[in-house]
């Protein structure tokens, strides 16, 4: 018997090796000897999920109970096991959806005070729903108990779903001095300015999420009756020197001061047409700078013109559901990686980049913005996912031809959305020269109505000349029958087979010398293109096949 030296290293390197392994796979290794036993025993990292228990509904009665009682006796005994042999936890998740609150409170109090009376340093509450905008919703929350900030270990806090933090929380003497991360989502906040006496707090704080978090609005005789929650509706962080990364959902008015800061995320949230403010003027180290949806503000040429001096070092910057002018110019030394995703009145965009690496466009078919890279690196790829309905497919190749030089794009996924049939038109195209090359077509999605696949394959091939294209083997996606029609098409080569007949130019795909054919899970293999079809699953959500076209 060969001898088993992993077995006999020392335990917080087996304990470093559980870490890395999914949770399942880590919980197997229990069985393979007594040292793997003892070194699940004690490893460090907990986490907890009802849903693991309670298994499928509807069930009767009895056995949810049952389950329940299972569930908190087993989360119980194992931290009191910790906490008899004085193990330290290093991480505790505990996550609840389908138990109610109502009847667990004190279990979870309990839970908490025995994960930081073991040193947590990484805590995590998700708990079901967040708070509604009624009386009812103040009810379900969970109200963080005040030993949680004893942990003086506690370097990352994650809050997520109906979790209430009070006012004596935030008066509590000790704050959290160790903390680096902080998450909140979903959480309900003793007054508009909780959660920045909570920040200010938190010398070390290097990164925080805030995500639609509301504010109780106390009414009555300090009690809650006739309370009312809203959404947040201003935050400010200053005095905070090591903050790096902030990522704000739901919030209308963000004004941030910390000389560190190289990430910011913001998305207002609400309602679309409100007023928001953004001050982060004083952090020039900005590396990173991700918008979404400013809607009630239009992002013009000036405002990218003012964006780079304040911001010198900004490498990333994206842009999702966001108002433009019809005409951007964006010119920096700096930047590496651009995104503009859903961006509407976009008509023209001159990027002087030569430093650009990586560029994404997300939209509507029907429009067809004019994108031109002005200065760009060898290296730059531009990928493009599109939206697109089946009869604007005659635009495809105007869209692609508006990407300049053509040479930069990537790859061009598309939807193929579903015509309505009574105004299916299936006019012929006239091929009229060879169309711009792309590396890669990726058909994420195409109408299963049979008499438009070879109106729909002539018309992709006559708009780009792709090396490679790939097809979903989702079948809600993409049918077997489209794919087997699209490889014999591209196999049979025939002037009768296409639109080009009736043209004096023939389609670029005449001159095909071979398909090679492969699938996500065997991309290095080429295999019979029937032979792998039979192979696969009737439904495969997660793999695709490829064709690569040698001319």
């Amino acid at each position: 018997m060969e001898h088993d030296l992993i077995s006999n290293l020392p335990k917080t390197i087996l304990h470093d090796i559980l870490s890395r392994l999914p949770e399942k796979d880590a919980a197997r290794t229990s069985v393979l000897s007594k040292v793997w036993a003892e070194t699940w025993f004690t490893f460090p990292i907990l986490s907890f999920s009802d849903t693991k228990i309670i298994g499928t509904f509807p069930q009767p009665q009895g056995d949810f109970l049952r389950k329940r009682r299972n569930f908190v006796d087993h989360v119980k005994r194992t931290l009191l096991r910790f906490c008899d042999q004085d193990l330290a936890i290093k991480e505790f998740k505990l996550i609840i959806n389908c138990f109610d609150l109502q009847y667990m409170s004190r279990d979870v109090d309990c839970w908490m005070k025995l994960a930081s009376e073991s040193g947590v340093g990484v805590l995590e509450l998700c708990l079901p729903d967040g708070p509604e905008q009624d009386e009812e919703g103040q009810d379900r929350c969970y109200i963080l108990p005040t030993g949680i900030i004893e942990a003086k270990s506690l370097y990352k806090l994650v809050l997520m779903g109906g979790i209430r933090v009070d006012q004596a929380f935030l008066n509590h003497s000790v704050k959290f001095f160790s903390l680096r991360v902080l998450s909140l989502w979903l959480v309900l906040l003793g007054d508009e300015q909780a959660i920045e006496h909570l920040i200010s707090c938190c010398p070390l704080i290097e990164h925080i999420t805030l995500k639609c978090c509301s504010v109780l609005h106390q009414g009555g005789a300090g009690g809650l009756v006739g309370s009312q929650t809203s959404r947040m509706h201003s935050i400010r962080m200053l005095g905070l020197p090591k903050l790096k990364e902030v990522d704000i959902q739901g919030i209308q008015e963000v004004i941030i001061d910390a000389p560190s800061l190289e990430y910011f995320c913001f998305c207002p949230g609400g309602d679309l047409n409100a007023p928001f403010k953004m001050d982060i003027d004083k952090c020039r180290n900005l590396r990173g700078l991700h918008l979404w949806s400013l809607k009630s503000t239009t992002i013009t040429d000036k405002w990218f013109l003012d964006l780079f001096p304040k911001f010198p070092f900004l490498e990333s910057l994206k842009f999702v559901n966001c108002t433009m002018s019809e005409t951007i110019n964006i010119s920096s030394a700096k930047l590496k990686l651009l995104e503009l995703s859903n961006c509407s009145n976009l008509k023209e965009v001159n990027i002087d980049a030569p430093n650009l690496v990586s560029c994404g466009y997300c939209g509507d078919g029907a429009s067809k913005p004019v994108i031109s890279f002005l200065k760009s690196s060898s290296q730059l790829e531009v990928n493009v996912l599109i939206h697109i309905d089946f009869m604007d497919l005659g635009n495809l190749r105007e869209f692609i031809q508006n990407f300049k030089p053509q040479n930069v794009l990537a790859s061009l996924s598309l939807f193929i959305h579903q015509p309505i049939v009574d105004e299916l038109n299936l006019d012929v195209l006239q091929v009229l020269s060879t169309p711009p090359s792309i590396k890669h077509l990726d058909l994420r999605a195409v109408p299963k109505n049979k008499t438009l696949y070879l109106p729909l394959v002539n018309s992709l091939l006559s708009s780009c000349c792709p090396a490679t294209i790939s097809l979903s083997l989702h079948s809600f996606f993409c049918s077997r029958a489209f794919i087997e029609f699209f490889y014999e098409t591209l196999m049979r080569r025939k002037e009768e087979e296409c639109f080009c007949s009736s043209g004096h130019t023939k389609c670029w795909w005449h001159d095909l010398k071979d398909v090679k054919v492969s699938t996500s899970t065997k991309t290095n293999e080429n295999v019979d293109f029937k032979t792998m079809l039979d192979a696969l699953p009737t439904f495969s959500p997660q793999e695709n096949i490829s064709f690569r076209l040698e001319l």
